[in-house]
């Protein structure tokens, strides 16, 4: 009897060791480490050495710094990607004293997951916020596994982060309307652009158009949009109250762009507020962010 007791216990022992690692595994694709580590400040060594943010760098830690610029006197910014096989993105945002301002961590270039943390001029940390907290039934695990099970990523090798131009492959977005919680998930290059409908007046057109998914983000039903009604897929962003389709909301971003460009005597040129790699650019992150 006694052989068996322990026996018993060496099984749970061994059991709960496989569920802890399979939990960690799980952790590591979603959802960053805790922040552990002194409050940061931008590193101009690096700014220069990467001139001003043109080139990339690869930090201690292995995250790459993809994006980086600083405002003199005004702000800073710093975007890093996760070594693969993760899908995570970290943002920071700075004060003008160079303190670290927000640290904030996205999948998909949109959606916010683990903590994000805020912090005053003087690096004490004020905020915390668990943006895990707002899903429903399905996780943001579930959803790349569905990417993968299309065939458009893989969670082993981390291909698929984005195409050989550096560019995101896919898009994120989550959104809430009337209690409903919804997954938009955006692939760039989804469908060959061949119908004449779909060309501009005047320019090359798009060799591809984006091919959209949306996933109920209770029940995981599957429903697959046309470009034709990408604009009227729910709701794309909510401000100040008001409700926003994706074509309505990049008209409002343009014009609240200008307006703060205007006023900071900062260039409102398209490419000077657009960064390839991520899909909501300067402006949503500094201007619209509460």
């Amino acid at each position: 009897m006694k052989k068996i007791l322990i026996l018993f216990a060496l099984g749970m022992f061994i059991t709960c060791q496989g569920q802890e690692q399979q939990k960690t595994t799980f952790n590591q694709l979603v959802t960053p480490k805790k922040d552990t580590t002194m409050i940061e400040k931008f590193d101009f060594d690096i700014y220069e050495k990467t001139h001003k943010g043109s080139d990339k760098y690869i930090l201690s830690n292995g995250n790459t710094i993809f994006s980086m610029v600083f405002f003199k006197d005004k702000i800073g910014f710093q975007r890093e990607r996760l070594p693969a096989p993760s899908f995570l993105t970290i943002y920071k945002e700075f004060y003008p004293n160079g303190f670290l301002k927000k640290k904030e961590t996205y999948i998909g270039g949109n959606v916010k997951v683990g903590i994000s943390r805020y912090y005053d001029e003087q690096g004490n940390l004020i905020k915390e916020t668990d943006e895990d907290q707002k899903f429903g039934k399905i996780k943001p695990q579930q959803v790349l596994e569905f990417l993968q099970e299309k065939g458009y990523i893989n969670l082993r090798t981390g291909k698929g982060r984005v195409d050989e131009e550096g560019r995101p492959v896919f898009k994120l977005y989550f959104g809430e309307k009337n209690k409903e919680k919804y997954w938009v998930i955006s692939i760039v290059k989804g469908i060959p652009n061949t119908d004449p409908k779909n060309f501009p007046k005047f320019g090359e057109p798009p060799a591809y158009l984006p091919k959209i998914y949306v996933i109920d983000g209770d029940t995981g039903e599957v429903t697959i949009e046309g470009e034709e009604s990408k604009d009227t897929i729910s709701v794309y962003k909510t401000y100040k109250g008001k409700e926003y389709s994706q074509k309505e909301w990049e008209e409002l971003e343009e014009k609240l762009y200008e307006e703060y460009a205007c006023k900071n005597n900062i260039s409102s040129a398209k490419n000077d507020k657009k960064d390839p790699n991520d899909p909501n650019g300067f402006t949503s992150r500094f201007l619209l962010d509460d």
